[in-house]
């Protein structure tokens, strides 16, 4: 019973919270709409370019892994030939 009347009074809280911004906001809503989409579209541009970062980084160590484990697989034919003679 204490955790809903905890819910409830944080629901109610936030959606006071909410009126409170939009009737004390500074800006109107389509001002604020626009600078939100605005800076939506920064951090995705952002976001993009790190998601590109790391699978750069990631396309690197697996092929850094790749020529190692190639290395490995020639070194152990070699000596298996070495062996056969």
């Amino acid at each position: 019973m204490k955790f809903f009347k905890a819910l409830f009074g944080l629901t109610a809280a936030a959606g006071l919270g909410a009126l409170a911004g939009v009737l004390f906001a500074p800006k109107k809503g389509s001002e604020t709409r626009k600078d939100l989409a605005k800076k939506q579209k920064e951090y995705e541009k952002k976001l993009k370019k790190e998601y590109n970062k790391s699978i750069d980084q990631v396309s690197e160590e697996i092929k850094k892994a790749d020529k190692k484990v190639s290395e490995a697989a020639d070194n152990i034919r070699n000596e298996m030939k070495d062996k056969k003679v």
